[in-house]
């Protein structure tokens, strides 16, 4: 009965841990908004006065509005586009785009934004070196530091997690009203733009809302472009707060500007939530649904791969390009004859001598995110979908809400934790702090990967085993975590690739003395250093490339589908 009881205990006490994790970042933020500065226990509610007494903070808000609208805007200008193209039209190369988008995913948002800085900031960028040679005065073209730019990079970098997030919706729509309003002469423009589209509302919908929390509080950009410009947005007031030129941090007002970040968070998904209840009138996929004929591009086939290729050339191919270039001269100057006889491979070299702490705190940062999420994820699968309880139920409707906090929030709630617990547990600023943090980040993707898996496990072996003595401990390591291991494989490159590319809670977290590799790329451009910050983001893209094509060859993404038609006429 012991034993029993042991490994029940302990599948109940991982799940628990991960429920106290989540609710930090989920309270916490109240916490500090509440607190004197630096203090705990000393409730207040000067932090909410100063905020909202702060005379720039209405302008500010707006542009923080500006900033999630904007960027939702241009990621759907190619995002919508580019899905259509492939699970809709007979397009060429559709498993090369697929395997690029997918290729996209290893630049972190921090090293495009890195990038076009050194191609479009008005000192000394090298688009402007190259139009001054032509007596062209580039500065209204070539200044990157607004928040236009914030948006429209935020925007295209974005793509492609809009498009895989939307292209289930457009392979599973019943093609039947398209080809019905076909037939009644109306065209295939109006046809995309009255029914295809209102039909995808749901799903549309549903990506704005996401993204639009995305927007507003990732850092990568505001970080690189909005300080430098003066660019003022929420995410920059909480960083200003937690980083302070003189004096301590004021995690009171950051905790204030934090729930203002929150209540803009909150408001999208609750406008989600109340739109998802009226989705059932958009349903018309049925037992009878057939998949429409692919559309021929024809003569819009250039067309097509011209809009494709632009996203790719913005998107890929301009910052990786300028990376390679600026790793390779000694100092930021743009091609030419001249330039070429000073390429040296020292920014590649120098790169090693900087990269030492940072790279092993970066993998011993993936080692325990990833092994945190795998036990925390398998624990609270288990308790969500075998153990038949309404604990189970509220716990993964508690994880499944995480994600809503954003990463500016959860990591003031998560710094907050470690001043609370310094006395006994010196986890303030540290690495154990930064792992902990993005463990909670990724478990809500831990255990949507593994409930997955966990709900085609039929309940009969659970009963089987039970019925023959095997305790539920022993029937969680030798039934449950065989099952699932695949879903816990994938999760594990998933979490790994995700926390090293991960900007804000490192920057966020760490007090000087727990660098990353992300965090170190960023140091170094803000300090100057083009060539090793170019030479260590290269490194850093060759990892994560190799992360996310493991990723995707272990998810068994298939391309059949996209890469080819179907028979006319065939019913899906």
């Amino acid at each position: 009965m012991r034993l029993r009881l042991s490994g029940l205990s302990l599948i109940y006490g991982l799940a628990l841990i991960a429920l106290a994790s989540v609710l930090v970042s989920l309270l916490g933020n109240i916490l500090a908004s509440l607190s004197v500065e630096s203090e705990i226990g000393r409730v207040t509610l000067h932090n909410f006065a100063r905020l909202l007494g702060d005379p720039d903070f209405p302008p500010m808000l707006c542009r923080t509005l500006i900033q999630g609208g904007g960027t939702v805007v241009v990621m759907l200008f190619f995002s919508l586009p580019i899905a259509w193209l492939v699970a809709r039209t007979d397009m060429r190369g559709k498993g090369m785009i697929v395997a690029l988008l997918t290729a996209k995913l290893a630049i972190p948002g921090f090293i495009t934004a890195m990038a076009y800085v050194w191609l479009l900031n008005p000192n000394n960028g090298m688009v402007n070196a190259l139009l001054g040679r032509t007596g062209i005065d580039a500065t209204p073209l070539a200044n990157i530091y607004g928040l236009g730019w914030i948006c429209f990079l935020q925007g295209v970098v974005l793509v492609p997690a809009c498009v895989f997030l939307i292209l289930p919706a457009f392979f599973t729509m019943d093609g039947t009203l398209e080809e019905a309003a076909w037939v009644s002469g109306v065209t295939r423009w109006r046809t995309l733009r009255g029914i295809v589209i209102p039909l995808l509302a749901p799903a549309l919908l549903a990506a704005m809302l996401f993204f639009f929390v995305v927007a507003i509080e990732v850092f990568d950009f505001v970080g690189l472009i909005g300080m430098p410009g003066h660019v003022e947005v929420l995410s920059l007031w909480i960083y200003d707060a937690t980083h302070p030129v003189v004096g301590l941090p004021d995690y009171g007002f950051a905790g204030a500007a934090g729930m203002a970040m929150f209540a803009l968070s909150g408001t999208a998904i609750a406008c989600y939530v109340h739109y998802l209840k009226r989705a059932r009138r958009f349903a018309v996929l049925g037992g009878k649904a057939r998949q429409v004929d692919l559309l021929e591009l024809g003569k819009w086939r250039w067309a097509a791969h011209g809009f494709v290729g632009t996203w790719l050339l913005i998107a890929l191919g301009l910052p990786i390009a300028t990376l390679l270039w600026t790793a390779l001269v000694p100092f930021l100057e743009p091609p030419s004859t001249a330039a070429l006889a000073h390429l040296t491979l020292n920014g590649f070299v120098f790169a090693f001598t900087y990269m030492g702490k940072p790279l092993v705190n970066t993998l011993l940062v993936m080692a325990i995110s990833v092994l945190l999420t795998l036990l925390w994820g398998a624990s609270v699968s288990w308790v969500a979908t075998r153990s038949r309880s309404r604990f189970g139920q509220w716990l993964d409707a508690l994880i499944f809400l995480s994600p809503a906090v954003p990463s500016m929030v959860a990591a003031v709630a998560f710094q907050m934790m470690g001043i609370a617990l310094h006395r006994w547990i010196p986890l303030y600023g540290s690495i154990w702090l930064i792992a902990i943090a993005m463990a909670t980040r990724l478990l809500a993707f831990g255990t949507r990967t593994v409930n997955a898996a966990a709900f085609q496990i039929n309940p009969e072996l659970d009963e089987a085993a039970y019925a023959s003595g095997v305790s539920r401990g022993k029937a969680f390591r030798r039934i449950f975590l065989p099952m699932v291991t695949p879903a816990l494989f994938y999760a594990a490159i998933m979490a790994g690739m995700l926390s090293a590319r991960e900007l804000t809670l490192p920057l966020m977290i760490d007090t000087g003395h727990a660098s990353l590799v992300s965090t170190l790329i960023f140091n170094l451009q803000t300090n100057g250093n083009v060539g090793p910050a170019s030479a260590v983001g290269l490194y850093m893209i060759v990892l994560l490339l190799a992360l996310v094509l493991a990723a995707r060859w272990l998810g068994g993404f298939s391309e059949r589908g996209i890469t080819s038609a179907p028979p006319r006429g065939e019913e899906a």
